[in-house]
């Protein structure tokens, strides 16, 4: 079975924890007082993906919910090894999420070479955001594969989304592997 190692990575207080253990299903919804990460958590799980095709699989996923707070710089280079996905998270609410997401996309997207297939940008949102205080991304960031979710209105939406995004990571492995595979044999 395939493998993938998957970084959520963001600002301070986007909710990338929160939606780590959403997705790995470690935890309950229920709203807790907000403790930050310190340094990176790794979460091991299997994960369905869906493929374009309508057809379903699965992909072993190892998500690192890393901290948003940049004292941890020095863990990046350990973080960023044999990294197969980044999942950028913001908190829509937050003008200065757009800013600090630039940062994160240019270290570890941009640094890595990661395609866009390898990506996604999470806008956390809660009941109560407004539309008027909607965060203004930076054409790069915009045209990566970008969704936004409510996990306490609509958790399945969030769900679906995430398994969409594991489904294009695995087709992007799996083809990875093959091309590796023909280059042994030749």
């Amino acid at each position: 079975m395939l493998k993938a190692k998957i970084l959520v990575l963001g600002p301070c207080k986007s909710g990338k924890s929160v939606l780590s253990n959403f997705f790995a299903q470690a935890t309950d919804l229920a709203g807790s007082e907000y403790r930050p990460t310190q340094g990176v958590r790794i979460l091991e799980f299997e994960s369905t993906s869906l493929q374009k095709d309508g057809k379903s699989s699965t992909l072993d996923v190892e998500l690192w919910d890393c901290s948003g707070d940049t004292k941890f710089d020095e863990c990046w280079p350990s973080i960023m090894s044999d990294v197969n996905g980044i999942i950028l998270v913001y908190n829509h609410d937050q003008p200065n999420h757009a800013q600090e997401l630039e940062m994160w996309f240019t270290t570890f997207v941009a640094q890595q070479g990661l395609k866009e297939s390898q990506c996604l940008v999470i806008s956390n949102t809660k009941p109560t955001t407004s539309e008027r205080s909607k965060t203004q991304l930076s054409s790069v960031i915009s045209q990566l594969n970008r969704v936004t979710v409510n996990i306490e209105e609509n958790s399945e939406g969030a769900k679906k989304e995430f398994q969409l995004f594991v489904g294009r990571l695995r087709g992007y492995l799996s083809a990875k592997r093959d091309q590796e595979e023909l280059s042994i044999i030749q």
